[in-house]
């Protein structure tokens, strides 16, 4: 006897698969486009007027559309929930790391042809060969963000913010006009009005912005775990609230840099340290019934920045930029490693309603007709 074989359709994957291709060519047509347009003659690999600037421009403007797109319409099929949040939180959502995803393609791209232009000192290539490299380039832009954002969630955006903080100090760093910035302290890159001082702030601030849509990611994770082990529900909306709080003081130091007050910068500043503190000390209290070990790297953080506070003010051994750097990347693992923490102990659960994380009327033991992950 002979058996049919059901004809299988594709899969949410392969689907997604398939539009980030779709988005992909596009972008190296859009990369086409502009390359014919913006080269008119032979031009040097980087500099001024040069296929990296064009190809730069276009990697920003295509990966800002595509991660919007992307945001707007794939990223919620993997998490459904984010249709049902209040639309200001929404935009906020697609507008963060949207603009992170532009951000980081240009400077990535303009350190790529940069570093290209010192392997191949003095190349130059015609109008349709500066063409082709910006059409590649930024197809490859347009494709890795529609993937990025298509599988976004709480532990990648934390990690991508962790690459695009690294990538945007080191920028702003390499254009800073003052080579001894680093003997004052941190805030200096961002003192002045020239591309170093505007690239580091708006790293900063753009950071600060997408902190608002890890704040959401970690309080769905945060309360899928918390309805299953019978935590209160106040938890979640501390933990949320802080990130967002972080955020919005990450965004007053940028906006705030030196050269505009230095009073109410080194407030925003000091601020921003002290939430970072309490959070070292509430959440691990929290939290303790979370499994991994949180508490014990919260310890090891702790003494972490123990040693560089001696280090820094007992025996003089770090400059002010040292220490700096040493705290904010602590503080910035610790969090990275709550959110994959909290994200992992949410997986398998059941699905929360998004009214509950907004602080309405829904608790764990009345939301128990959610759906189950889709993820």
């Amino acid at each position: 006897m002979l058996r049919t074989r059901a004809r299988r359709g594709p899969t949410p994957s392969t689907r997604s698969e398939s539009i980030t291709l779709a988005l992909g060519i596009a972008g190296a047509t859009a990369g086409l486009l502009v390359g014919l347009i913006a080269l008119r003659g032979t031009a040097p690999l980087s500099g001024e007027g040069s296929i990296g600037q064009v190809a730069g421009v276009s990697a920003l403007v295509t990966s800002g559309l595509v991660g919007t797109g992307a945001l707007l319409v794939l990223t919620p099929r993997r998490h459904p929930w984010m249709r049902k949040i209040p639309w200001w939180r929404r935009a906020l959502a697609i507008t963060g790391p949207a603009l992170v995803y532009a951000v980081l393609a240009f400077l990535l791209t303009s350190a790529m042809f940069a570093v290209l232009q010192q392997a191949f000192l003095g190349v130059a290539l015609d109008r349709f060969a500066g063409t082709f490299w910006v059409s590649v380039t930024t197809g490859i832009w347009a494709y890795v963000v529609g993937a990025s954002a298509a599988a976004l969630n709480g532990r990648s955006l934390a990690t991508l913010l962790m690459v695009f903080l690294t990538v945007g100090v080191l920028a702003a760093a390499l254009l800073a006009p003052d080579p001894s910035w680093w003997q004052r302290f941190f805030s200096q890159l961002g003192a002045s009005s020239d591309r170093a001082g505007t690239t580091f702030n708006l790293t900063l601030a753009l950071t600060g912005l997408a902190f608002v849509t890890v704040g959401d990611f970690l309080a769905h994770d945060l309360g899928r775990w918390a309805r299953a082990a019978g935590e209160p529900w106040w938890k979640v909306q501390v933990v949320r609230g802080t990130l967002v709080v972080l955020g919005l003081l990450l965004v007053l130091v940028a906006v705030i840099s030196l050269n505009v007050s230095e009073y109410w910068h080194n407030v925003a500043a000091e601020s921003l340290v002290v939430v970072f503190g309490l959070a070292l000390i509430v959440f691990p209290v929290l939290l303790h019934r979370l499994p991994g070990g949180l508490l014990v790297f919260t310890g090891l953080a702790f003494a972490i920045l123990v040693m560089l506070i001696v280090l820094f003010e007992g025996v003089g051994y770090l400059n002010m930029t040292a220490f700096e750097m040493g705290a904010a990347a602590t503080v910035y693992v610790w969090l990275l490693l709550l959110i994959r923490a909290v994200s992992a102990a949410g997986e398998g659960t059941a699905e929360v309603e998004p009214e509950a994380l907004s602080g309405g009327d829904v608790t764990p033991q009345d939301s128990g007709t959610a759906g189950t992950a889709t993820e």
